[in-house]
């Protein structure tokens, strides 16, 4: 999908979402890029969201042709060159390019996160790509994680699976007790994460 996508994009917005493909940062911080945070295939930034450092090695392709882009000031530079390139300009040239190769699903600039980390998932498991996308809680990296599969289940898609608890009094003959529950989206994408989690183990070959 990311080759069509590349292929008929601006080619500054098209590196720009492969860097984000190859690293797992955010559109914006990729945008942010300037040439000195780039020494050979490393590239180092410090977060916007999260303000933590982070770095990544990107192929050496795409190492060079970040470099042959870059100005004095930043790697995508902006229409007038006071500011780089903004994310709604690259998002709006991915939307243009998959309406025009007739691609399915809601493709956006964060597509390229999810994309990434669903294969770190397969190379490193959940908790490597909680530390690679800097998330503090582990249920957002579930839904990144998962995102091939969520994406394409119309029984999950759309569901809110945030980690919130309902409150329930329990009334008995000497007390009130309160007790907390998690939601019932919230267990229902915990069953759903198992199930997925031993699929894709199967398909590794892994546990049989």
């Amino acid at each position: 999908m990311y080759n069509k996508l590349y292929a008929v994009m601006q080619y500054e917005n098209s590196l720009a979402l492969r860097t984000s493909l190859e690293t797992g940062w955010r559109i914006g911080d990729v945008l942010s890029l300037t040439p000195e945070q780039i020494q050979g295939r490393t590239i180092r930034i410090v977060a916007q969201k999260t303000g933590k450092p982070d770095k990544k090695v990107v192929s050496a392709d795409l190492a060079k042709r970040l470099k042959q882009i870059s100005s004095k000031e930043f790697v995508f530079e902006g229409r007038f060159g006071d500011k780089p390139r903004t994310r709604q300009a690259v998002w709006k040239d991915i939307k243009r390019s998959a309406k025009q190769l007739k691609l399915d699903g809601n493709i956006s600039c964060h597509s390229a996160r999810k994309t990434y980390a669903v294969e770190d998932f397969k190379d490193g498991g959940l908790a490597q790509v909680q530390k690679d996308l800097q998330h503090s809680d582990v249920n957002t990296t579930m839904l990144y994680a998962f995102a091939d599969l969520i994406d394409k289940t119309p029984a999950v898609k759309g569901v809110d699976f945030s980690q919130k608890k309902e409150e329930k009094t329990f009334e008995t003959k000497e007390k009130t007790e309160k007790t907390e529950e998690f939601s019932p989206n919230f267990l229902r994408f915990g069953e759903y994460v198992a199930e997925c989690v031993v699929k894709r183990l199967e398909a590794l070959g892994i546990g049989q």
